[in-house]
């Protein structure tokens, strides 16, 4: 039984590509058909292919062909992994593929031949779109459908109908993915302006009211703080007068809230003389800074009083 290369009656739909196994009727002198010329372990791969593709499992039957070809290097096997392709539905990879068949075919195909594949290839051309990626820093990496398909600036690349995933990305950066609607027979544009990537999270510290909280050595607040920090280890600080100081690492993890209730305890036996440190001039204790003029005052001293008064820095607290 002879197999046709293309089965016209479907040529409205797609024309439905078949596997390759004979040559046409009509053409005269045609070359040997592929069960012919083919040998050993290519023949049987390519066999064993037909049998696959005829009971619907492309992707096998691909993997059949591929394998077929690479034994044999027999360019009419791109016919029948182009058959596998378009019934898998990607379609860049059948234009990619009959025309390497048509370039390399030569005296293998006859006019009939590449015909079909003309035509073939005029229909599925409507079923592809021109994507270009626009993407705002260079050197980042485009992935569509989790395949790279390289680094910006990118060249337009042809992609199949239906939803398309794109995802950019570079080290130091947010990665950014999007799904766009392809429809095929045009051009489309998509853009991607990338983010610095900043590695932080945030601390709440619960104190007594009264007292002075700490961090990395900085006087933030009392009290109470809440505030984004850099991930990683911080240093923590909760002082008050007559009380033991609290001091541990805090650990910051990327976008996550790490909470850290302090109850200081009393210190034992008769309070040591406290040495203070004000804030003067109408600063402000902000978190993760603290502005203006610091002053060291003994205990007998008064503190020069600022715009909006005086706040102790250090309470002194036993260790």
């Amino acid at each position: 039984m002879k197999y046709r290369w293309i089965q016209r009656s479907l040529l409205a739909a797609l024309l439905t590509l078949t596997p390759l196994g004979a040559a046409h009727a009509a053409a005269p002198d045609p070359p040997p058909t592929l069960s012919t010329t083919l040998t050993g372990m290519a023949k049987a791969e390519y066999e064993g292919g037909k049998i696959l593709f005829q009971d619907r499992d492309y992707q096998n039957a691909l993997i059949k062909f591929e394998h077929a070809f690479a034994l044999s290097k027999d360019v009419r096997l791109l016919w029948n992994i182009a058959s596998c392709e378009k019934s898998l539905r990607r379609y860049t990879r059948v234009i990619t593929l009959l025309e390497r068949y048509q370039r390399e075919g030569g005296e293998l195909l006859t006019d009939e031949d590449r015909r079909d594949a003309k035509e073939i290839l005029a229909i599925v051309r409507g079923l592809v779109s021109e994507l270009r990626v626009m993407v705002s820093e260079p050197g980042a990496e485009v992935f569509i459908d989790d395949q790279k398909a390289g680094d910006a600036p990118l060249s337009p690349v042809l992609v199949d109908v239906g939803a398309r995933k794109i995802r950019v990305q570079k080290a130091g950066w947010k990665a950014q993915t999007q799904t766009v609607q392809v429809a095929g027979g045009g051009a489309l544009v998509v853009t991607a302006k990338l983010e610095r990537e900043v590695h932080k999270g945030l601390l709440v510290i619960e104190a007594g009211p009264k007292d002075l909280i700490a961090l990395d050595g900085k006087a933030v607040g009392l009290g109470r703080w809440e505030g984004a920090l850099p991930s990683g280890g911080h240093t923590l600080r909760v002082s008050a007068p007559g009380m033991l100081a609290y001091q541990a690492e805090v650990t910051i993890e990327d976008d996550k809230t790490r909470r850290v209730p302090v109850t200081l305890n009393a210190a034992p036996g008769s309070p040591d003389k406290t040495t203070w440190i004000w804030l003067t001039g109408g600063a402000i204790l902000a978190a993760g800074a603290v502005v203006g003029s610091v002053f060291l005052f003994r205990p007998s001293e008064a503190p020069p009083q600022g715009t909006i008064g005086t706040f102790p820095l250090s309470f002194g607290g036993k260790r």
